[in-house]
């Protein structure tokens, strides 16, 4: 039988009657808030992690990037409470859920009750009869369970290998599941589903049926399955609550992670800092086999996208998406807006950066340019300056020596341009009413000015590529550098804090 909610088709004709998997009495409330449709307000005041975890939109970034058409079919295995119904509805043609639990499935049709081009099947995956093909398939925190719904000696490779007469020619499975040697489970995250500490990484000892897998297992596996052709892309800090999305073409250096933020999920301990660990990961180029999860694409053969960054907690005018493409045997960086609200954020992208070029005489500038909609650049290849700091993060003379060499170098304006600083109503507006007394500034200051935002080239230069907060009115401009300052300090704070304090380390610039 067959029911609608708002647009949304159910169909429960291979429904048991029994809902095999739950939450708890939270997907009473979940269901109630979409019933209600004032989720964003609920995730403002909530501390209930299933509540986040069901109902927040970061749960789109995993997917929101791919580049999905509108003539695309999609079959979404396990589509749960919604989070990614919504993101798929918008990009593709169809996308048909196969779901277990009803009461998940009544979420996700409120949720998504605007969607016309979206049908949930109710029922186990293996007894549902469908009757058509499909462009993807996604099994997102999925597969793990294959174990408990799919019959036979080797439930994974079952799953697998029933997804494929489903496929279209060249169709595509996409695959997001944990790595059960993920660094923060060495680092003391209970197992996302067995709730036990290194549980995974003892290889689920007297735990059957739910299982991550290592990179090389997945690889094995769907090598198995007759997929040859994978990419890997590693969502951090997992593919959950993702906020960047590395690729193999696109790795992080030492330097770029730091999960100080606590597992929002569950308590944990900690046994070493996540920062100094990644460092060395990254160095030794180990970063794929310590990736706390995994996005596979089975069957894809060029990269799609090779790095993803989202800003998508700011508000709204300001949320945007930076990507790192290969367009054509080249790289480029490619900033868009996450929602129609951020468009003119973009847009002002271009103006910004002529407006900053040449104020630093001592940095190359990165020139953009708009082409439908979105600000793009070209990919300057080298080390980011704040990584390349990395070399002198145990010796803090050194540090602190190179750090003023730089600011000398690059950071630091022609005399001539400088003004004494004034007090603005466009000032106040962004800064409030406390400045630095006697100060200076530009006539145009970009305070990104990051050592993160700059790169130093093969050819030795130092490219600034980001103009996005590039103002017109007179900012003090050691703001700027204490910013840059603190920014390096709070990324190798594990490092320094034992050497010297932030107060006293800014000092040594005069701040």
């Amino acid at each position: 039988m067959q029911e609608k909610i708002g647009s949304i088709i159910l169909d429960d004709e291979f429904y048991g009657g029994e809902d095999l998997y739950s939450d708890g009495c939270i997907e009473d409330e979940i269901l109630d808030i979409c019933k209600r449709q004032n989720k964003e307000e609920v995730l403002r005041t909530s501390t209930e992690w299933p509540i986040l975890y069901h109902l927040s939109d970061i749960r789109e970034h995993l997917l929101e990037w791919y580049p999905f058409t509108k003539q695309d079919d999609i079959l979404e295995i396990g589509s749960g409470c919604g989070a990614m119904t919504g993101i798929l509805s918008r990009k593709a043609k169809s996308v048909t859920c196969v779901e277990l639990s009803k009461k998940r499935s009544m979420i996700n049709a409120y949720r998504n009750q605007y969607c016309d081009n979206v049908t949930i099947v109710l029922g186990n995956f293996e007894n549902v009869k469908l009757q058509r093909k499909f462009d993807y398939i996604t099994l997102i925190g999925v597969w793990e369970y294959s174990g408990l719904y799919v019959n036979g000696a080797m439930p994974y490779l079952s799953m697998i290998e029933m997804l494929k007469p489903l496929l279209k020619p060249q169709g595509r499975i996409i695959i997001a599941i944990e790595n059960k040697m993920g660094l923060k489970y060495w680092n003391g995250a209970p197992e996302d589903h067995t709730g036990i500490l290194y549980s995974g990484i003892n290889d689920y000892i007297n735990k059957k049926n739910v299982r991550t897998f290592s990179k090389q297992e997945i690889i094995e596996l769907l090598n198995r399955a007759g997929f040859t052709q994978l990419k890997f892309y590693y969502p951090m800090p997992d593919y959950k609550l993702p906020d960047t999305i590395y690729s193999d073409n696109m790795l992080p250096q030492s330097g770029n992670i730091r999960c100080y933020r606590q597992d929002y999920s569950t308590c944990r301990l900690y046994n070493f800092y996540d920062a100094t660990a990644y460092d060395q990961i990254c160095r030794d180029n180990m970063f794929s086999y310590f990736a706390n999860s995994f996005l596979v694409v089975c069957g894809e053969g060029e990269q799609a996208c090779e790095f993803v960054k989202y800003c998508g907690e700011r508000k709204s005018e300001f949320q945007i998406v930076t990507e790192i493409r290969n367009i054509h045997g080249k790289k480029y960086v490619v900033k868009r807006a996450l929602c129609s609200e951020a468009a003119g954020h973009i847009r002002d992208m271009k103006d910004k950066e002529q407006k900053w070029q040449g104020i630093l005489p001592g940095l190359s500038c990165v020139e953009g340019e708009m082409a439908d909609n979105e600000y793009v650049v070209p990919y300057v290849d080298g080390v980011d300056i704040d990584s390349y700091l990395y070399t002198w993060r145990n010796d803090v003379s050194q540090l602190i020596e190179q750090v003023r060499y730089i600011i000398k170098e690059y950071l630091t304006p022609n005399e001539k341009d400088m003004t004494a600083f004034k007090f603005t109503k466009e000032y106040e507006e962004i800064f409030g009413n406390n400045y630095p007394q006697n100060s200076r500034s530009l006539r145009i200051t970009n305070i990104d000015c990051l050592f993160s935002n700059f790169k130093l080239s093969k050819d030795a230069k130092v490219y600034n590529f980001d103009y996005e907060w590039v103002f017109e009115f007179l900012i003090p401009y050691q703001y700027v550098l204490w910013r840059a300052l603190r920014q390096l300090y709070i990324k190798y704070l594990v490092y320094l804090k034992d050497q010297i304090s932030e107060r006293e380390f800014n000092k040594q610039f005069g701040h």
